[in-house]
């Protein structure tokens, strides 16, 4: 055990200079790694956003269609009574 500590030392700081410039990319890899997380739960984000604001396009345009579709069968309805309305109103005049 005595002959392994000087041994241990003497790789301690021979391998110090290495450990400052190991710790700085460690340092830049974390500091990527975390932009790159905050980036990727931005598009995360957004892409739940998207889906949210495509799903309620989708059902607006579905009422809207049931709306249009209600319209004309009212306004079918109405060219109808006034049809029957105008041929009463003839069959009166005509007697």
């Amino acid at each position: 055990m005595a002959s392994i500590s000087p041994r241990l030392v003497a790789a301690n700081l021979l391998t110090m200079p290495h450990a400052e410039r190991v710790a700085a990319a460690a340092a830049a890899n974390s500091a990527a790694g975390t932009a790159g997380l905050a980036l990727l739960a931005v598009l995360v984000v957004a892409g739940i956003l998207l889906a949210a604001a495509i799903s309620a396009a989708r059902g607006l345009a579905a009422a809207l269609a049931e709306l249009a579709r209600f319209a004309a069968m009212m306004m079918s309805a109405v060219v109808l009574t006034t049809v029957v309305i105008l041929m009463v109103l003839a069959l009166l005049i005509a007697h």
